[in-house]
């Protein structure tokens, strides 16, 4: 398809940054405005965080299909059939008149939203090499930094003027203005392929190719793992910031905001240092300035320091890190795969979600009560030093 914008041109990227970014904003967006749903339903307010936990759940499904989709039928298609739907689905939550109707709409709007981030890693796989990819490719996960700074402050602003669904119509029509821009600007990226018919065992059979590659897995560990240092802070944040700490609840937004910097000038200085950093010193550097992070809020912790800083400081610096390794650690496992990127890009994603998904469980073990300050410092801080000292004893092969 002919098209008057080049794929390695600034607009492009800047798309796919947005591309990325659907996720958070989908995820964040809403949450100023479920106390209001709740009320507007009659349902508990731990129902309503239902809103949340089933858009994750079709997201973190959905990656492990469309991946290998993206792979045999192209990257615009995806997109534009992944926003497509998106958009339907903020529509129908827009007019859900119950959870019941809302809830099954979210859980669609998380598959179609996972189109996005799928593809948009495919699409820098296809059509950068070496060091241009680590530069876009940093560039590109910022996105992931900044959407989570905006969203609530922009979900709080609409809440002072409208209801609860404004917060859909927003969402839908940044699905449409998405799907617009991936229409005038986005051509086909796919390199040619042989890949042929999806079928459910060749789908297998990549994954364990990909899971069963030393490059692969030692490039991916740490990127996974950083996931759960990133959602120890999420889920327990609240409760010690506002609970344990006495702060007001609007000041968390602002100690979030902190944190998510230190991430985006992670990812900037990693678009810097590309063209004279390989990824596995990338990776190195990034894993490195974590386990720092950590060090010093285990210190604090240890040292019976009963203060935000605390909590908030060393996060920065760990997120600083992730924001150095992860677009390094993103390109090179995705190297060795770039005639299935999508199916590299699904699974690498999926893998992220999986540091979650441990960090949950870890943090399902503590007692009643046990979210304090101590115990949610010395669980980060594992989580910040576990990559480096996995990406150490498992480094990755040489690439040529």
């Amino acid at each position: 398809m002919r098209t008057m914008i080049q794929p390695t041109s600034l607009a492009v990227i800047i798309l796919l940054t947005c591309l990325t970014g659907i996720t958070p904003l989908s995820i964040d967006m809403p949450l100023a405005g479920l106390p209001a749903l709740a009320l507007a339903f009659g349902e508990p307010e731990g129902r309503a965080q239902l809103v949340v936990g089933v858009f994750l759940a079709g997201f973190a499904l959905a990656q492990l299909v469309l991946g290998p989709v993206s792979d045999r039928y192209g990257r615009r298609p995806l997109l534009l059939v992944g926003l497509t739907v998106y958009v339907a689905a903020g529509v129908a939550c827009l007019f859900a008149d119950s959870l019941s109707v809302l809830l099954p709409a979210r859980f669609i709007q998380g598959i179609a939203a996972c189109a996005g981030p799928v593809a948009a890693r495919a699409v820098v796989a296809d059509v950068y090499e070496g060091s241009d990819a680590q530069r876009a490719m940093s560039i590109v996960t910022a996105g992931m930094g900044v959407a989570p700074i905006a969203a609530p402050m922009l979900g709080g602003v609409l809440l002072i003027w409208f209801e609860w669904p404004a917060l859909f119509v927003a969402l839908a029509s940044t699905g449409v203005a998405l799907l617009l821009a991936v229409t005038l600007m986005l051509q086909e990226t796919r390199p040619e392929s042989r890949i042929g018919p999806l079928r459910p065992l060749s789908i297998l059979r990549s994954y364990g190719q990909m899971l069963g590659n030393r490059t692969f897995m030692a490039f991916s560990m740490p990127s996974m793992l950083s996931g759960g240092a990133l959602f120890s802070f999420i889920a327990a944040a609240p409760f010690v910031i506002i609970g344990e700490l006495g702060h007001e609840p609007q000041m968390f937004g602002v100690y979030f905001a902190s944190v998510m910097i230190g991430f985006i000038g992670g990812a900037t200085l990693s678009a810097r240092l590309a063209r004279s950093r390989v990824p596995v010193t990338m990776v190195r550097l990034g894993t490195s300035v974590m386990m720092a992070g950590g060090a010093v809020m285990l210190a604090g912790a240890l040292s019976g320091i009963h203060h935000v800083a605390v909590l908030i400081g060393p996060m920065a610096i760990i997120m600083f890190g992730t924001g150095l390794m992860r677009p390094n650690s993103i390109t090179g496992a995705m190297k060795p795969f770039r005639d299935r990127a999508g199916t590299a890009s699904a699974l690498v994603g999926f893998l992220q979600m999986g540091g979650g998904v441990l960090a949950g469980l870890v943090a399902a073990t503590r007692p009643e009560g046990g979210i304090t300050l101590y115990s949610t410092s010395i669980a980060i801080a594992i989580f910040a030093s576990l990559p480096l000292i996995i990406f150490t004893v498992m480094p990755p092969r040489p690439q040529p």
